[in-house]
């Protein structure tokens, strides 16, 4: 027998189906009716109070609603609106807040758009941090924020507490910035910590000398200093790196400081070469602490000297070390580092907790100011990796957090500074770059773009229009996945006028979205920021900020002022002070008499 199939009957869904809040509201009034018959029956109360209760709890149910739902809505309506809507923080208000976060080791960075603060611990710090946004985006009141914060506060346990040393590399050279900080170093009582260096103004700066060393390894001051030259590429690179290292091992075992100049007249004159080394060799024989093959590598860089002298092609095969040496004999540049007392290092800025402003302008004599920029990078690498291998450094348990903020540091950046972000961390060194946009570290090379980008723990972006650096914040963040519905639409014509209704039918999907929004990225207003920062038990956090500005302690009408430091004498008894002997080298200079400058 045929089995005939079943008449297809379209499904049409009950009333309840339709409209379930047509259950919901006969259940209510059922229960309101049983609610009813016990406070009339079981109860005994009279109709007019049966009303009068029935409008008291009508009134407060619609109240707790409206507050619910306003509450609700109002969330949303602050998370949609952003970056609009700025969230006000009354003043005593942030005061509280940013001192509960110093005694918890941490600065606030800004407040989210429910007016709730983002923290940003010193654990997290040393993992370093980057902050990318293009000019008047309100870097510099970031970075104003951190600095004046990390001023007032102390760090350290309770009897031993320390100030933070800090070195602020400023590679724009705003001094309008470094005037900026003055109110908050004199509020902080630390206007003694204050050190300047800036080689366009050395009647301020403090002196700085590449070549002096707290210790007897004298050959990673060689390192550093060759480092921070452009020679890498150059054929006879490793000669010229043997022959400075050969210069400064003599030098070095006379006892006596020296400088760029000192290093210049030994490259070129063989008489003060022999006066040295027989100088270095009476130093050595009344010390009986130099091991002997400290001694035989003394030897054999005299022996390389000398011998070089006798080879026609000496000058052209370190004219490019002379070229790099000379450029530090800059008028200007030369005041700071050619002084053999009363010099500043990196080590004195922690141990002292000091502060050490750094104001290069790039844009006047470009390449003197290019150079000590390097050169400072360089050895704030070497102190960096000095302490990470320091065991005394490494059992101390009470270490200052020493903070590093560089703003447009990349014009001084070189191939291998990338490489301290690895053991900063060990040191609790907390690193903080600031810069307009990623595609500024190619001017060192594409290496050193990945490397400085991928470490940092926690990165921080402004407005910005840079497409390489919104896709590299973009895909930082992470996809997530997002419930995604889709709604059918009915679609009715009534005399040219159309109108959508929604249909019964609807689908739903999970798909993947990144968590920073690309028209939220490029739309940041001035001092709005999206923050990732790692967090050891919440992961990769997210959040969108407003930057806390500091607060304003300036007093009207008045501008805090510099005055130069004090001239010392040139005359030193413990620098080489070394001059030209070859006749055909030396000049007639006539000496100024001590005192006189």
């Amino acid at each position: 027998m045929d089995m005939q199939p079943a008449p297809n009957y379209k499904y049409r869904p009950s009333l309840i189906e339709e409209n379930p809040a047509l259950l919901l509201w006969l259940l209510l009034l059922g229960a309101y009716f049983v609610a009813v018959l016990i406070a009339k029956y079981a109860w005994f109360l009279h109709d007019r109070q049966i009303v009068e209760l029935t409008l008291w709890v009508l009134l407060g149910g619609v109240s707790f609603f409206l507050a619910v739902y306003q509450l609700t809505r109002a969330k949303k309506a602050r998370e949609d609106s952003w970056p609009n809507q700025l969230p006000t923080i009354p003043v005593r208000a942030d005061r509280r807040i940013v001192e509960t976060a110093w005694k918890e080791n941490s600065v606030v960075l800004g407040y989210d758009v429910h007016g709730m603060p983002w923290r940003w611990s010193d654990e997290t710090r040393v993992m370093q941090a980057l902050v990318l946004g293009q000019t008047g985006s309100g870097k510099t009141t970031l970075l104003r924020n951190i600095i004046t914060q990390d001023l007032m506060r102390q760090v350290g346990q309770a009897g031993v507490s320390h100030r933070i040393p800090m070195v602020i590399f400023d590679g724009k050279g705003d001094l309008e910035f470094f005037h900026s900080l003055l109110p908050y170093i004199h509020r902080a009582g630390r206007l003694n910590d204050l050190r300047l260096m800036n080689p366009s103004r050395p009647d301020y700066s403090v002196q700085y000398n590449p070549f002096s060393s707290e210790d007897d390894n004298y050959m990673a001051q060689v390192s550093m200093v060759f480092g921070s030259f452009d020679l890498h590429d150059e054929f006879f690179a490793k000669h010229q790196l043997n022959y400075l290292a050969d210069i400064v091992r003599i030098l070095h075992y006379t006892g006596r400081a020296f400088n760029f100049y000192d290093v210049m007249v030994m490259a070129l004159d063989q008489s003060v070469i022999e006066d040295q080394v027989a100088l270095a060799r009476h130093q050595m024989a009344r010390d009986s602490s130099i091991s002997t093959q400290r001694r035989l590598n003394f030897e054999m860089s005299a022996k390389n000297l000398f011998q070089s002298f006798s080879d026609r092609d000496r000058v052209p095969k370190i004219q490019g070390l002379l070229n790099e040496c000379m450029t530090f004999l800059d008028d200007e540049l030369s005041v700071i580092t050619g002084p053999y007392d009363n010099l500043l290092s990196i080590n004195e800025v922690i141990d002292q907790e000091l502060i050490l402003f750094v104001s290069l302008n790039i844009n006047k004599n470009t390449a003197p100011v290019r150079a000590l920029g390097k050169m400072l990078l360089q050895n704030l690498q070497l102190v960096v990796g000095k302490r990470y291998e320091s065991e005394s450094e490494r059992r101390r348990t009470n270490k200052p957090l020493f903070s590093v903020v560089m703003d447009e540091f990349a014009p001084f950046g070189y191939r291998n500074f990338a490489q301290i972000l690895n053991t900063a961390r060990g040191t609790n060194t907390a690193f903080l770059f600031s810069m307009q946009s990623l595609p500024q570290l190619l001017q060192v090379g594409r290496g050193f773009q990945q490397d400085v980008s991928s470490a940092p723990g926690t990165t921080m972006l402004l407005q910005t229009r840079d497409e390489e650096t919104a896709k590299y914040f973009k895909q930082a963040s992470t996809q997530v996945p997002v419930q995604k519905r889709t709604q059918q639409l009915w679609r009715k014509d009534f005399l040219g006028f159309e109108q959508f209704q929604k249909a019964i039918g609807a689908t739903e999907r999970e798909q993947l979205e990144y968590r920073a929004l690309d028209h939220h990225i490029k739309n940041l207003g001035k001092g709005k920021m999206e923050v990732l920062m790692t967090d050891p038990i919440q992961g990769t956090m997210h959040g969108r900020l407003h930057v806390r500005p500091p607060s304003d302690i300036r007093v009207p009408c008045f501008e805090p002022t510099m005055f130069p430091k004090l001239r010392s004498s040139r005359a030193d008894v413990r620098g080489a002070n070394l001059r030209f002997k070859d006749q055909k080298l030396a000049a007639t200079i006539t000496m100024p008499r001590r005192g006189t400058l």
